[in-house]
Parts: C-alpha cells; structure tokens; sequence
C-alpha cells in the first residue's frame, strides 16, 4: 500500500474516531445531565481543546509532508473544520441507521479529500494520496455485494 494512502486513511479514520467519540459524549453528557439551567463550562472546554490539539495536528502532519504555506493551511483548517461539522452532524442525527453514517462519512471525507487537492499544486498533489476508487460495488466488474453473498448462503 502507498504510504501516502496509508498515511491519509489513518488522519481519516483518527478524525471519525475523534467525531463519534465527541458524539458519544455529547449524547452521554446529555442524558445524564442535570436540569437545562445548570452548564458544564469545564468539559465543553476539555473536549474543544482536544479538538483543537487534533485539528492542529493534523494540520502540522499535512503541512510537514506536503510543505503548505500559510494560506494553504489556513484554507485546509476550514476544510478540516467544516468536515467535522458534516461528520457530527451525521452521528448525532439518530434518524440516520448506522451503515448510513458510515457511507455518509465515507462520503464527506471523500469530498474533503477532493477539496484538498483541489487547493494543491501539481506538485503537491503527487505528494498527496491518490483519489480512492469509488464506494459502488457495481462501479467494479466482477464485484459481489453483500446481497449476492447472502442469496449464496441461503441458497444452501
């Protein structure tokens, strides 16, 4: 596998990882918490730092490997900000069933990653991971979906 790839699959899964967890505290404070009128100034803050540190991170990895300047990082912040807003928005929305919420953030990281290289110069884009091919079973010839691999066990 490309290290490039490697490398930007992880950032990916780290920044979903660190939006379900948000959610899961989020609906955890939620449900445990006390009447309206009483706020948690010190965990809100926690969680926004954590936030932060990891947006920070993520744009001091993206920086070092592809040598962005300062608007380029400051466009990739916005980027990166606003796919966690999508991503949250996502899994806090309980009407969406979970495999939606994958393939939804599946989806806005895929988009995010577009955004990214769209901002890049060519030779940054060559140092930057290649597009994914699609999430679409049918978009590859001789692919099976889940469908067929449940009718060939029931068929048994």
């Amino acid at each position: 596998m490309n290290r490039r790839w490697v490398l930007a699959a992880t950032l990916l899964l780290m920044s979903i990882a660190v939006a379900s967890a948000h959610a899961a505290e989020a609906s955890d404070s939620n449900a445990a918490a006390a009447p309206a009128t009483v706020s948690q100034p010190i965990p809100a803050r926690q969680a926004q730092h954590r936030a932060h540190a990891t947006l920070d991170d993520r744009v001091a990895t993206y920086t070092k490997q592809l040598n962005l300047d300062a608007k380029q990082q400051s466009q990739l912040r916005a980027l990166l900000l606003r796919q966690r807003e999508q991503v949250l928005k996502v899994w806090n929305d309980t009407s969406i069933p979970a495999a939606q919420r994958v393939h939804a953030t599946q989806a806005i990281g895929d988009a995010t990653a577009d955004s990214i290289r769209a901002m890049l110069t060519e030779e940054q884009r060559k140092k930057y991971n290649p597009p994914r091919p699609p999430h679409d079973s049918t978009a590859q010839p001789g692919a099976r979906s889940s469908e067929d691999w449940i009718n060939a066990t029931t068929a048994r």
